[in-house]
Parts: C-alpha cells; sequence; structure tokens
C-alpha cells in the first residue's frame, strides 16, 4: 500500500479515494470488512500478498487498512477473478456521477455489444449510463420498468435520492431486507429464514429507518471530524515522544562518555556491553511507538473514510441508504477497535532514567554499568479510541436507567423470574447482559456463564481458574467487561456474548495489597481485605488504606451509581459510606448482626442482606428503612442490581441464586 496513505491521514477526501494508490477509485469493490478500493488495486494486492493458511488448505489476505483475514471463495481462485467477484460498490460509483463532465460517455449496454453509442441517461439501478434506445428498452421490459433513470445533465436528479440495494456478504445474489433488533444485524431473506425467524424484533429496513428517533443518531460527520482531531493529536504526541526519547538518549550518552573517559582502562568493555544493550532498549522503545503510531494511522484512515461516506450519504441518500451506511460504518470501526484493543502495545515508554554515573565502583562491584531503565507511562490512545467506540454502540443503559430512577425505590417488590441450585458456595457475581449473569466459583475456581430467560437458569459456559477467584465489578461503562480480583491479581476480562459464548482475558494488574473484594466508581476503585479497606485508581494502585474487619466468610462493598462513594457493613452492626477520600459521609445502625452483602439503588438507598428471606432497605441519607421479601430466598448472602435497575440477583447462602424483576 502507498505509504503516503498512512503518513497523512487527513490527506483530502472530498472524493472516494482507493486507500492502495491514493486517487480517485475506478471500478470500486468492497471486501467483507467494507473498505473499498480500485478493482486493479485489489488485484494486484491479492497478486502478491495472498497465502494459504497453516493447514495449506485455505488462501487468504489481511484488509490493507485493518488487517481484517479474508478468505479466498476457493483455493484455486485466480488474482483477477477474486477480485472481479468482489462486490461492486454500487453507492459510491452512484454518488460519484458528475453532471458537468466534459468527457463523452458512451451508453454501457451497447458498449457490452460492441457498440459505441452517446449515453444521455442514468439509470440509478443498475449503476451505468445508458443511451436513448436502452432508455425505452427499460420501459418495455417487466423487470426494469421500476429503474430510476434520470438526464446525465440533470445535476440535482443525479445526486439526489440515492438508494442502493446492498448485497449480503454471506448470500450471493440476494440483498439486505430487514434488520434484526435483537441482534443489530442487517439481514436477507435467507439470512431471516435461518438464523432470525424466531426473534423478537425484525422489521423491514424502510420502517426502521422511517422511525422519528433513528438509531446511533449520534454518528454524524461532526462525531468523526472530532475523532479525527483526537488521532491527529495523538500521532503529534507521538512524533514527541520520538524526539524527547532521540534528545534524552543523546544526553545521556553524553554524560556517559564523559565518565567512560576518566576510568577509560576500566571500563571499556562494560560500557560496550552498555551501549549495546541500552541501544537495543532504545530502539525497542522507538518502535513500540512507530508501531503504535502506525496502528493509530490506519484507524485514523478507517474513520475517515467513513467520514467520507457518511458525509455524502447524509446529504444525499434517502433515509434507508441513510440508516444503511451508519450500520455499515459503524461495525467496520467497531470491528477495527476490537482489533487494536488485542494489541499490547498500548503502554509506551515516556522517558529513560540518568543510571548511577559511578562506574568505577560498579566495575569493581558488580564488574558491569548500572541499567538505563525504561520509564513506562499508559497512553491515552485506546482512551479516545474506545470512548469514540463506545459512543456509536446501541447502548441504552442510560435511557433505561433514568426510567427506573423514577420509580419510588422504597416502595419497590422483587419478582423472581430465575433461580438455579448451585453445587457450592458463591459470593459474587454480576449482570453481563439483559439475561446472562457470571458468577465467581471458588472451588472447583471458575467463572460461569448462566442463562436467566427462563424460570429455571442454566450454565452455558465454564471458563477454568488457575486459582479462586473472588469478587467482580464492571471496568467501564460496557457491561461485558470485568475485573475479577484473584486477591494477589486482578485480571481483565471481555465477555463475548453473541454467536458462541467466550471469555477472554485482556491484561493483568498486579496487586501490591491483597483485594478481595472490588467495585469501580467513576473515578476510582474501592476494595476490601480480610483486614483494611482501601481505595486505588484505576490501576489498583492504593490512594489510601483503613483497618477493616470483615463480616462473614467474605468482605463485601457497593459503590454508588451516582457519586464515588461506597458502602458496606461494619463491626458494631453499623452500615458506613464514605466517599473517594476515605471521608465517612454517613453511618446508620442495622439492628443485625448477620449483615452481609449489599448494594446501592437508583435512588442511593443502601440493599442489604441480612442472612435471612428478607433484604434490608436503608433510605438515602439514613433515618428510614423496611424489609422487602425475596421468593425463593431462605439465607441472603449477596445482592447484585442490573446497571439499568430493572433486575436484580440475590445470592442465597444455601448454595442457590435467584434472579428478580423490579416491580
Amino acid at each position: 500500500m502507498a505509504d503516503s496513505s498512512l503518513d497523512n491521514p487527513s490527506i483530502d477526501r472530498d472524493k472516494f479515494r482507493c486507500p492502495i494508490c491514493l486517487e480517485e477509485v475506478r471500478n470500486p469493490k468492497d471486501l467483507p470488512c467494507f473498505h473499498t478500493f480500485c478493482k486493479s488495486c485489489i488485484q494486484t494486492y491479492i497478486s502478491s500478498t495472498a497465502a494459504c493458511t497453516g493447514d495449506q488448505s485455505v488462501k487468504s489476505i489481511e484488509c490493507p487498512v485493518c488487517r481484517k483475514s479474508i478468505t479466498a471463495p476457493r483455493n484455486d481462485v485466480s488474482s483477477e477473478e477474486w477480485a472481479s467477484g468482489l462486490p461492486k460498490n454500487k453507492l459510491i460509483v452512484s454518488m460519484s456521477v458528475d453532471a458537468e463532465q466534459k468527457e463523452t460517455s458512451y451508453c454501457m449496454f451497447c458498449l457490452r455489444n460492441n457498440e459505441k453509442v452517446e449515453a444521455k441517461h442514468w439509470c440509478k439501478t443498475c449503476t451505468e449510463t445508458v443511451c436513448d434506445n436502452c432508455k425505452s428498452f427499460h420501459s418495455r421490459v417487466p423487470s426494469l420498468q421500476n429503474h430510476k433513470i434520470v438526464s446525465l445533465t440533470n445535476a440535482r436528479d443525479l445526486n439526489n435520492d440515492i438508494e442502493i440495494d446492498e448485497p449480503c456478504p454471506l448470500h450471493k445474489g440476494k440483498y439486505f431486507e430487514v434488520f434484526c433488533q435483537d441482534h443489530d444485524q442487517l439481514c436477507c431473506s435467507i439470512c431471516f429464514a435461518t438464523k432470525h425467524r424466531t426473534c423478537r424484533k425484525v422489521e423491514a429496513i424502510e420502517d426502521v429507518a422511517a422511525e422519528p428517533n433513528p438509531m446511533c443518531p449520534q454518528l454524524t460527520p461532526t462525531a468523526f471530524t472530532d475523532a479525527l482531531k483526537k488521532l491527529e493529536d495523538i500521532q503529534e504526541e507521538y512524533k514527541n515522544k520520538v524526539k524527547k526519547l532521540n534528545t534524552r538518549k543523546q544526553d545521556i550518552c553524553a554524560c556517559t562518555e564523559n565518565k567512560v573517559e576518566e576510568i577509560k582502562a576500566l571500563i571499556n568493555k562494560a560500557h560496550d556491553q552498555w551501549m549495546k544493550q541500552f541501544e537495543q532498549k532504545h530502539s525497542d522503545a522507538v518502535g513500540n511507538i512507530e508501531i503504535a503510531s502506525d496502528e493509530v494511522k490506519r484507524y485514523a484512515m478507517t474513520v475517515q473514510e467513513a467520514k467520507t461516506l457518511l458525509e455524502k450519504v447524509v446529504e444525499h441518500g434517502s433515509l434507508k441508504q441513510i440508516f444503511v451506511t451508519r450500520y455499515k460504518v459503524r461495525h467496520q470501526i467497531l470491528e477495527h477497535v476490537d482489533c487494536l484493543c488485542k494489541l499490547k502495545i498500548w503502554d509506551v515508554v515516556d522517558d529513560y532514567n540518568l543510571p548511577d554515573t559511578n562506574f568505577l565502583n560498579q566495575v569493581c562491584k558488580d564488574e558491569k554499568f548500572e541499567d538505563v531503565k525504561l520509564l513506562e507511562s499508559p497512553s491515552g490512545t485506546m482512551n479516545v479510541v474506545e470512548n469514540f467506540a463506545s459512543s456509536l454502540q446501541n447502548n441504552r443503559i442510560l435511557q433505561r436507567r433514568a426510567i427506573m430512577a423514577e420509580k419510588d425505590w422504597m416502595k419497590i417488590k422483587l419478582e423472581n423470574v430465575s433461580e438455579f441450585k448451585l453445587q457450592s458456595l458463591v459470593y459474587f457475581g454480576l449482570f453481563v447482559d439483559d439475561s446472562k449473569i457470571l458468577l465467581s466459583v471458588e472451588n472447583s475456581p471458575s467463572l460461569q456463564v448462566y442463562d436467566v430467560t427462563d424460570k429455571t437458569a442454566r450454565c452455558i459456559y465454564k471458563y477454568p481458574c488457575q486459582s479462586a477467584p473472588y469478587s467482580l465489578c464492571y471496568s467501564g461503562e460496557s457491561m461485558d467487561k470485568v475485573y475479577v480480583s484473584f486477591g494477589t491479581h486482578v485480571e481483565h476480562y471481555q465477555i463475548e456474548l453473541i454467536g458462541t459464548v467466550a471469555i477472554r482475558k485482556i491484561n493483568t494488574f498486579q496487586l501490591e495489597r491483597e483485594m478481595r473484594a472490588i467495585s469501580r466508581g467513576s473515578s476510582v476503585i474501592f476494595s476490601r481485605s480480610n483486614t483494611e479497606r482501601m481505595i486505588c485508581d484505576t490501576k489498583f494502585s492504593v490512594i489510601h488504606k483503613t483497618p477493616c474487619v470483615k463480616e462473614g466468610d467474605r468482605p463485601f462493598s457497593s459503590v454508588s451509581f451516582h457519586y464515588d462513594q461506597q458502602a458496606f457493613a461494619f463491626k458494631g452492626k453499623n452500615l458506613i459510606i464514605t466517599d473517594e477520600n476515605n471521608k465517612e459521609v454517613m453511618s446508620c445502625y442495622l439492628s443485625t448482626e448477620w449483615a452481609r452483602g449489599l448494594a446501592f439503588d437508583l435512588q442511593d438507598n443502601v440493599l442489604v442482606c441480612i442472612r435471612s428471606d428478607k433484604l434490608r432497605q436503608i433510605k438515602h441519607g439514613g433515618g428510614e428503612s423496611r424489609d422487602i421479601d425475596l421468593p425463593g430466598i431462605l439465607d441472603s448472602y449477596n445482592v447484585v442490581l442490573h446497571p439499568t435497575g430493572e433486575k436484580a440477583m440475590v445470592l442465597d447462602y444455601k448454595k442457590k441464586f435467584c434472579v428478580y424483576n423490579v416491580v
């Protein structure tokens, strides 16, 4: 691919350009990831890069932009056949027709018959130029009579009401007709018949696009412009880091050379070894930054292309086309973000330390120089990328939470909708979507996903752990990314629920102090061990710590939906609430010595398990309390509220859990 495309992601994009040749795209062809290329460019790319996978059975390429793996339709296909078989991007063709072009256009139907006849019209459905005779032929053929044909000299008719039937990438000859809101997926008739017949909300694309509040209204060209500006700032920051590291390297080397000259006879060998090691560290550090910068450039290209396409469609496309295009670019960006999240390159070197220059002492004692240490800092790149991706998600948790917050929570009841008899005691769990919960099971050590759609829940996935997992909490606004505490360390997991259920580890945080209960606020993490309660930053470094005696088998804590405040039951039968600075903001007498797990509701009242068939509710600010019946529970031990407030889960000390609707 042309290097300048990555070096200058903000290149003029008034026209649709091929990411390979950087020229206006000719005969546009789409890969399954929705990136568009000239047919000749992608054919050349396929010819030069296509290779068989490890089993030598399937030929594949990587998309030149997002690096998604694309498999060949068959192993013996030629590069020309492969490129020709790719779907034509008719939308780009339609939006690229120029009413003021000076060159004579010929009728494409006549050209196929080796006749050159001047074209005077454009068929929006065929996306080809036609002459007067072929236009008349359209009117005589029943299957062509509904095609939209306009004059090539009428710029307004050419550029307005663009609507192209989008082909289904899975079923050749079929087009997207309906949208499944249950799975957030465009479907052709075969997709619907084979995979979505039982889905509850499947509607025609025209009906969904015409709704007054279309999905993802925030998917606007302005959002892409803001994201591109931040990405450009990040690239500039990377360049400055490289300059800074180069300058620091020169300074350190100069200082080292001065000392080396003073005792050169004794330390030549040690100096040479030190230089080789430092050069390697520097090369690795700069190389990692360049890799990270390159990935940002590739992602910026995806965002830029999406912005260009969306601008044109918003200006000229129909409601249906705008909806379909928003869907395509959103999923294109989210897939690229998922690839970036899997890369372990985002903690970059920010500086080097200046080692002790008493080289004579070091050589006499250790026979080597003190190593230069890398000073790493977490990059804000993925925060920018993930925040932008999060804004594109169909995440209506906050809207649903706002509706539930209007209830009088001191009058709510719990309606049992699902339950399960467990084989061992389980102390912690979380909702990972509307119908799935995740439990941390200490014996045998595992993370288990349960489907709670029906009255009797069922375990649908087990993820074995090397040691006992304790507490769980969300790592951000998304329900499918969680932190799991193992006492000495915390692991970050992605819970994949679309298609085959899976749990994938993202990274690990080593802890300076034991943590058995964790809960995340907006800017801090609250945690507890058997002997301490702690307040940590988002990397689990301890900011505050206070002695604290646990109650029962496990320590518990919970964080407010609205403030960085945690609640916990303290020895002496008190409910204590503290803020992010470890300051006590409320203390309330519970009148029970059996208080265990607890949770804030949407009005910051506190729900407390009291080891009975009741759940105690303490009104925000104290002074009022009541007990809520728990159908199906005999010995309540921990309670978890769904982020929307629509459901609750209670763990029973008798090896059982129940899921409730909040009514």
